[in-house]
């Protein structure tokens, strides 16, 4: 079953990522203000709805605006992979859109 959490304070989110080591997953960072945020937040809504056994966490720039400089993320919506003690950053939109409609599934490395 897919997972999309929301985090909310610094000790939920150094909680998550302190596992980054032995789980792979996604962290979402975005903004609620912003009208492309919202856009890919609700396409994480249903692509939660799916099957799969991915994991995203929601990282709301209002409630932990520090939290972006942990990966240089400097612009929302930014998707950021952990697996396997690797980190890769998605900052362009038509990725994150691909990533939540599973348009491009095939070209996607699995996630656990």
């Amino acid at each position: 079953m897919r997972t999309l959490q929301k985090i909310t304070t610094e000790k939920e989110l150094n909680e998550v990522l302190k596992h980054r080591k032995d789980k792979s997953f996604s962290v979402l960072y975005h903004s609620l203000w912003d009208d492309r945020c919202l856009a890919i937040v609700k396409l994480a809504e249903e692509w939660q709805k799916k099957e799969g056994n991915e994991t995203v966490y929601l990282v709301n720039s209002w409630d932990l605006p520090a939290s972006f400089a942990s990966f240089s993320i400097s612009n929302a919506p930014s998707l950021v992979h952990l697996s396997n003690r690797r980190i890769k950053v998605d900052v362009e939109y038509p990725t994150l859109y691909n990533y939540f409609t599973d348009a491009r599934r095939g070209n996607r490395p699995k996630r656990t």
